[in-house]
């Protein structure tokens, strides 16, 4: 490994550390990350706090557990896209540990083990440790170039930086030294400071073969560095011997040695694999943090938590099935038991019997045995599962799921987490019943107000305008094509960071003509207080005040039929099944940064549900905004596409000061109001930016920190009619939501 990373272990223990907002450690200051302090003087890379294996975060089981089900989700699907990147016939296989960290890799190195839990640690940031780096300097007067191992190193070479040593004749004493801020990176995750050598392979001992730093004519190992390219790609090392001042062709080419470890004897035929590229240490590809979020659940949610276990499946497909008028996937475990006993398999019920009573006598035994639990619970549970998939099957499922969403189901791989929209039917269930359903305690505020039905809090004093605001409300939703809106004052969200990549932020991209792995890399280990290491896990969980809005989805379904996706649905108004139901057969695959959504395709329905309820989500942050005075930047979404529905919350863990029902108590008609006026669903930017997709910043454009879809699936004209989105490709004009819901809805 490079010397770099060795004085970087050596300093842990002695490290500085600095504070910042526990979102800012978690993310732009995650270990690995490279940042300059106010000023912009000296590039340094975070580290681990070598006290922060003593701050563990405050969060109860139910929380791990679905910190580490979304965890072993991402990973799998990180993996799943990173090693097929090529294809099922490419000219060189991809290795599997070019694409994940060996730790998650299985003991074959063939695919992805289960998430060990005892391996990592859920840590709250509070605090990170750093160390100045790179440790490599040039002099702007006679470009002189020095590089040093580490902070200890330079700090004992001090005076080679005595402006009087200058080797320059014409420039004498006018030596002036900077830190050069570029670093040389590579998508395994590898980071090398600017040398003149590069690591090779050494095909007859077939071994790594380190940098070689000196001259191949006169054997000097000092040189100067020629920065005078605004390029930095162009360059170059020049040997700084007066007798000699060789300019070796291929200096500015570096070799990634992770990669040329795992590619072994293969690397000479790989080469262009193992090519790092050069870029400013400030830059975004030299660092990206990966992190997830979701609503918590309540503890006593065991059922929708087991819906979102990869390894539990048929829960997940149990769920859709009920809550989306399928019918009940499977019967209950007494019935079970009884049509087992009725069809001769009596031995197989008591040996269920027989486990449950030993799994209910370990929960007695306390925290030491929730290892155990946790895995006798998953064999159980592949127990019931072997009853359905025997061949024959001793049970049979009684659901009616169609077998597009069974083979949806099957591959939800293809999606990625946050826009999944099986895991966010689950999440929004969790939501109605812990926040929208929950019953009110014994203060006068409700966990979840809607405005057209004020509690005590939100309404105004009088009882005779109680009751005119609300039926005004009701009014003004109703033209919004809004069923249910109200306030949630606590939106409880967990956001995690567990890894990083780098050069990118997805599992795979194409270059020089080939596609490329990205490793998925995870933190440094921290020390526990048992004297072990343990990989960090950073959380932050938030509490803050949100609105919710949940669509019509008979005017949504109207809309949609004027719209005309090619996949038009057939839904009868008095179908049991929800259209949620039949967005979920026509689900569309995102990819993780949206690369699955391509502009002029055929319009899909789902498509167009996502980019409404995305984009009256970000007008309602808009109007927020103008009328809180909280900034657009300390907003955030969260989409729920079968259930028709959205959250706008504040984001941040800073205090609460109730600035979203402050906003409704003051403003409450007028807020919506404004929500109608032409003037918000307008733009300065005019017929520009209708012409290329209905959003830019002067109009429905929030910043990325607060968008949950990177500002796509956006446009103005899915209220307002107008150009078609940029994604459908058949149809030049659209009717508008709002212009549907008002044809029939009075002013």
């Amino acid at each position: 490994m490079a010397k770099h990373n060795d004085d970087e272990k050596e300093q842990r223990v002695q490290a500085p550390t600095m504070d910042r907002a526990r979102g800012q450690l978690s993310s732009a200051y995650a270990p690995g990350a490279f940042f300059t302090f106010e000023g912009g003087l000296g590039t340094c890379v975070a580290l681990p706090d070598r006290e922060s294996g003593y701050l563990e975060a405050a969060i109860g089981d139910t929380v791990r557990k679905q910190i580490l089900s979304r965890f072993e989700e991402a990973v799998i699907s990180w993996f799943s896209r990173a090693i097929r990147c090529r294809g099922d016939a490419p000219k060189h296989q991809i290795k599997p540990a070019l694409c994940v960290e060996e730790l998650l890799l299985s003991d074959d190195y063939k695919g992805i083990k289960p998430i060990d839990r005892g391996r990592f640690i859920f840590l709250n940031p509070v605090k990170m440790g750093y160390v100045p780096a790179p440790m490599t300097f040039v002099c702007n007067t006679c470009k002189m170039f020095r590089q040093f191992s580490g902070v200890k190193a330079t700090a004992n070479a001090i005076g080679e930086f005595d402006p009087c040593r200058c080797p320059n004749p014409k420039q004498k004493g006018k030596c002036q030294w900077r830190q050069l801020d570029v670093v040389f990176v590579h998508w395994s995750g590898h980071w090398e400071p600017v040398i003149p050598g590069k690591w090779d392979w050494n095909t007859e001992k077939k071994e790594l073969r380190e940098p070689i730093n000196r001259c191949p004519l006169c054997h000097g190992d000092d040189f100067t560095l020629d920065t005078s390219s605004p390029s930095i790609g162009k360059w170059f090392f020049k040997c700084a011997n007066p007798n000699c001042g060789h300019i070796e062709e291929n200096s500015w080419l570096k070799n990634d040695p992770d990669t040329i470890k795992v590619l072994g004897n293969d690397f000479p035929a790989r080469i262009s694999e193992a090519r790092m590229e050069p870029v400013s240490s400030r830059a975004s590809s030299a660092f990206y943090a990966q992190s997830e979020q979701f609503i918590l659940f309540d503890a006593g949610q065991d059922n929708l938590l087991a819906a979102l276990d990869p390894s539990q499946s048929s829960r997940l497909a149990e769920f859709i099935a009920e809550k989306f008028g399928y019918g009940r996937a499977r019967p209950t475990i007494d019935e079970m038991g009884r049509l087992l006993c009725e069809g001769g398999h009596s031995a197989e019920w008591q040996t269920y019997l027989d486990e449950q009573r030993t799994l209910e006598t370990a929960k007695t035994m306390g925290p030491s045995a929730q290892l155990f639990i946790e895995q006798f619970e998953k064999n159980l549970q592949a127990r019931v599962d072997r009853w359905f998939r025997s061949e024959p099957p001793l049970l049979r499922e009684t659901n009616e799921l169609p077998p597009i969403v069974q083979a949806t189901l099957a591959d939800r791989g293809v999606f990625s987490s946050r826009y999944d929209p099986f895991r966010l039917a689950v999440e929004h269930e969790a939501l109605r019943r812990n926040k929208l359903q929950a019953t009110k305690g014994g203060s006068c505020r409700s966990a979840f107000v809607r405005f057209d039905a004020l509690d005590q809090d939100l309404a105004p004093n009088a009882p005779g305008e109680r009751k005119e605001l609300e039926g005004k409300t009701r009014k003004l939703l109703d033209r919004l094509g809004i069923k249910t809106m109200g306030l949630i004052r606590e939106f409880d969200l967990c956001r995690f960071t567990y890894g990083y990549s780098r050069v990118q932020s997805v599992p795979a991209f194409e270059k020089r003509n080939e596609w490329m792995p990205v490793k998925l890399n995870l933190f440094p280990s921290v020390q526990t207080p048992d004297g072990g290491g343990r990989r960090p896990i950073y959380v932050i969980t938030q509490a803050n005040e949100a609105i919710y809005v949940k669509l019509d989805e008979r005017e949504v379904f109207k809309w949609l039929q004027k719209v005309g996706p090619s996949d038009m649905i057939e839904w009868p108004l008095d179908d049991a099944k929800p259209l949620g139901a039949h967005l979920l057969e026509r689900t569309v695959p995102f990819g993780r940064f949206l690369q699955e959504v391509r502009p002029k395709k055929e319009p899909r329905a789902y498509l167009y549900a996502y980019t409404l309820l995305h984009t009256m989500s970000h007008m309602l942050m808009k109007a927020v905004a103008e009328h809180s005075g909280l900034d657009l930047g300390s907003l955030g979404e969260y989409i729920f596409p079968a259930d028709l529905a959205f959250v706008v919350y504040r984001n941040g863990t800073t205090m609460d000061l109730g600035n979203l029902s402050s906003l409704w108590r003051n403003e409450n008609e007028r807020f919506l109001r404004y929500l109608l006026e032409p003037k918000t669903l307008s733009c300065n930017s005019g017929s520009l930016c209708a012409k290329h997709g209905g959003a830019c910043p002067d109009c429905i454009l929030v910043p990325e920190t607060s968008c949950i879809a990177m500002n796509q699936l956006l446009s103005r004209s899915v209220l307002r009619g107008g150009d078609a989105p940029r994604e459908d490709g058949q149809h030049e004009f659209i009717t508008g939501f709002l212009q549907s819901v008002n044809e029939h809805n009075a002013a």
